[in-house]
């Protein structure tokens, strides 16, 4: 199997909001954004995705999260340090938005404190820094309930479930095989619109495949597949 990315209308969307903070017209009016959505709809692997080939700073998730953990990780992805002290990390992060102003993507942020996000929103003013929070379902409570928050965020997104139609591109794309209509609808039934259940099936398809030797993905194929994971 091909390690291919799927460009889905949830990324092109996803792109799109990132282009405009980071671009000249994110300088104008509020440099928030909010992608949400449940687990397993792609949204990690769009922000990796996105920060990879665009430069913007992606904040993976931790465990346990303090307003200095933050800071230096913020730090470590723009410059490639760690100070320990917060005001430390401020400066270099003043400087490096001075030298290139960078999208900074922060991931399960439905997790953090009221307390960080507080915080990323003070850094997003005070020193220019675009920032996305993503999140699952949770975070659009938490922006809600702090107006200073909710009404600096310029764009809202929420990550839809997979479509049939990605689940064909991804079989063509990946794997290299067609998938007609029943086997497709099949699997995207069995998948509660999640990325990883689609993987996992995908995996136990090709190998099934391989043993079988055969070359049509069909309909019974797929049923015993899923029924058998």
């Amino acid at each position: 199997m091909k390690n291919e990315f799927v460009q889905t209308e949830n990324v092109t969307q996803f792109s799109a909001i990132c282009d405009e903070l980071v671009g000249p017209g994110g300088r104008i009016g509020p440099s928030l954004a909010m992608v949400t959505g449940k687990a397993g709809r792609g949204k990690t692997f769009a922000a990796q995705k996105y920060a990879a080939n665009e430069s913007a700073a992606y904040i993976p998730p931790l465990n346990t999260r303090t307003p200095t953990m933050v800071l230096r990780e913020i730090t470590f992805e723009l410059a490639g340090m760690r100070p320990t002290r917060s005001d430390a990390c401020l400066s270099i992060i003043s400087e490096e938005m001075a030298r290139m102003r960078r999208l900074i993507i922060i991931d399960e942020a439905d997790l953090l404190a009221m307390q960080i996000l507080e915080m990323l929103r003070n850094l997003n003013e005070r020193y220019d820094c675009p920032v996305l929070l993503i999140g699952e379902d949770e975070l659009k409570g938490k922006v809600a309930s702090r107006r200073r928050i909710s009404s600096r965020i310029r764009r809202r997104l929420e990550f839809n479930p997979v479509t049939q139609a990605d689940v064909v591109f991804f079989f063509r794309q990946s794997l290299g095989t067609a998938l007609s209509p029943e086997p497709a609808a099949a699997l995207l039934r069995r998948s509660n619109g999640d990325w990883r259940n689609i993987l996992t099936a995908a995996i136990a398809i090709e190998r099934a495949v391989k043993a079988s030797d055969i070359s049509e993905i069909t309909l019974e194929l797929v049923n015993d597949v899923v029924e058998g994971n």
